[in-house]
C-alpha cells in the first residue's frame, strides 16, 4: 500500500496552530495600527481604528497628488506609499505596500474577514498584480457594491482599483518597475508571515501542544497501527502546502511512534522556520497560472507572481525529498480549501497516477462542524469543492472521458468524503 497524504491549512488549524487569515491579520494590523490594542482579540474589535488608518492613506494621496497638479489638466502622480510611509510610519517599521492592499480589501471585497482562506490571499495578490499592470482579467474576488470611505461612495472595485494604481506607483511606473517592487515587497510581506507562524512552533516540546497534536493526527490520517507501520510493502509520504512543519518533523515522528513507513515529508512552498534550517528556502505566496499562460501576448510580468515561477526562483525543489509520487495507491486530502490557486499540482498528481484508468483511490477530509445545520453546509461545500477539482481536470483530459471522471469514481468506490472534527 502506497499512500500520499496532502495537508492543507486546516491541518495545523486543527492542531492548534494560529495560522487563519484572520489570525494572522489581527496580529498583524496590531501591530502596525493598534498602538494600546493588544488586548484586542478579533479583527473585528480594530474596525473602527483600520477605517481611520485608510481614511488617512486617501488624505495623504490626495494632498500628495494636490501638489503636483497645479490645475485640472495636469495628471502627475507619484510614490504615495513612499510618501505616506515617510509621514506617518516609524522608520523602523516593516510595513510593506501589500499590508495597504489588504487593508483595502478588507474594506471592499464583499466577504466577511472572518470567512476569508488562504486561497482568498491568493486571489487579492492576483487581483492586484492583474490591476497594478493593467493587464485583462476575470476579477477572481466579489467586491461590495457600494462603500463610503471619506467623503466617497463608490463600488468597492473602483474603489481597490484606484488604491492599487496609486499605491503600487513608483519610478517611472513602467510594468517593469511595478513589477519588479511588488515582487520584492511580497517578499517582506512573506517574511513577516513566516516569522508568525515560527514563533509558535518548537519541535523540541513533542509531548503537548501543537507538535503533539500534528502526531496524533498523522496517525490517524496514515492509518498508522502497530500491524502495519513497520510492513515492509507499505509507504508513506506527504506533500504539505504548510509552511509549518517540514522533514525535521519526520524525524519527531521516527522517535515518537517510529513510523517505518514515512519516507518524505516535503514543503511545496518552502517553510516558516527558515531562517532557524536555512537550507530550506522562505515560504511563497503565489498564485494559479491557468488564467495568465492561456492569454499571455508579448510580456505578462504576472507570471513572476504564480506559484510554479516562484517555486522555482527559490530553489525549493533544490531540496526537496520527493521526485514525484506515481503507482500512488491511496492519496488522502486533509485540510485543504482545493482552491483553484493549487489546481496546477493536483492535476500534476492525477495525471502521475493516471487517475482515471488506475485504481489510485482519493480521499477528502473536510471540516464536520459543531451543529447539524453547521454539519450539512459544511458537507455541501466539501462535495463541492472537490467536485470542481476533479470537473476541471476532466477537461484535461479527452472529451470522451474527462465529462464523467466523478461518476466513474464513484461506481468504482474510489472516491471518498471523511468528516474531521
Amino acid at each position: 500500500m502506497k499512500r500520499l497524504i496532502v495537508l492543507g491549512n486546516g491541518f495545523d488549524i486543527h492542531c492548534g496552530l494560529k495560522s487563519s487569515y484572520s489570525d494572522f491579520f489581527l496580529d498583524r494590523f496590531k501591530t502596525l495600527f493598534g498602538k494600546g490594542k493588544e488586548n484586542i482579540k478579533s479583527i473585528e474589535e480594530l474596525d473602527d481604528i483600520l477605517s481611520k488608518k485608510r481614511d488617512q492613506i486617501l488624505f495623504v494621496i490626495s494632498n500628495v497628488k494636490s501638489s503636483l497638479n497645479f490645475n485640472p489638466q495636469e495628471n502627475h502622480d507619484s510614490d504615495y506609499f513612499k510618501h505616506y510611509k515617510d509621514k506617518y510610519i516609524s522608520k523602523d517599521s516593516d510595513i510593506t505596500r501589500w499590508d495597504l492592499f489588504f487593508l483595502f480589501a478588507q474594506a471592499c471585497v464583499g466577504k466577511e474577514v472572518t470567512s476569508y482562506e488562504w486561497q482568498d490571499v491568493e486571489s487579492i495578490i492576483f487581483e492586484v498584480v492583474s490591476m497594478a499592470l493593467n493587464e485583462k482579467y476575470s476579477p477572481k474576488v466579489s467586491y461590495k457594491d457600494e462603500i463610503t470611505i471619506g467623503t466617497r461612495s463608490l463600488s468597492g472595485r473602483k474603489l481597490f482599483k484606484e488604491i492599487i494604481y496609486y499605491l503600487s506607483y513608483v519610478g517611472k511606473n513602467t510594468s517593469e518597475e511595478v513589477a519588479a517592487e511588488l515582487l520584492s515587497e511580497l517578499k517582506k510581506f512573506e517574511d513577516v508571515f513566516s516569522k508568525f507562524i515560527s514563533s509558535q512552533i518548537n519541535l523540541d516540546c513533542a509531548d503537548d501542544g501543537y507538535v503533539k497534536n500534528a502526531i496524533d493526527l498523522y496517525e490517524n490520517i496514515s492509518k498508522c497501527n502497530k500491524r502495519n507501520k513497520n510492513a515492509s510493502g507499505e509507504r508513506v509520504d506527504v506533500l504539505s502546502f504548510n509552511y509549518s512543519l517540514d522533514e525535521e518533523f519526520k524525524n519527531t515522528l521516527d522517535s515518537k511512534i517510529d513510523d517505518m513507513r514515512l519516507k518524505s515529508w516535503s514543503n511545496i512552498h518552502g517553510i516558516a522556520h527558515h531562517e532557524k534550517t536555512p537550507y530550506y528556502p522562505a515560504p511563497v505566496f503565489g498564485i494559479d497560472n491557468h488564467d495568465i499562460v492561456s492569454q499571455v501576448e508579448g510580456n505578462d510580468f504576472r507570471i513572476s507572481f504564480t506559484k510554479e515561477y516562484r517555486v522555482i526562483e527559490n530553489g525549493i525543489n533544490e531540496v526537496r525529498a520527493s521526485n514525484g509520487y506515481t503507482n500512488t495507491d491511496v492519496i488522502s486530502i486533509y485540510g485543504h480549501s482545493l482552491g483553484e490557486a493549487d489546481y496546477s499540482y493536483f492535476e500534476a498528481l492525477f495525471d502521475e497516477n493516471d487517475l482515471y484508468f488506475s485504481n489510485c483511490k482519493l480521499e477528502y477530509y473536510y471540516y464536520s462542524g459543531k451543529s447539524e445545520a453547521e454539519k450539512l453546509i459544511n458537507r455541501q461545500m466539501a462535495i463541492k469543492s472537490l467536485y470542481k477539482l476533479l470537473m476541471n481536470y476532466g477537461k484535461t483530459l479527452s472529451d470522451t472521458h474527462g465529462a464523467n471522471i466523478v461518476t466513474k469514481l464513484n461506481l468504482e468506490n474510489r472516491l471518498s468524503l471523511i468528516p474531521s472534527k
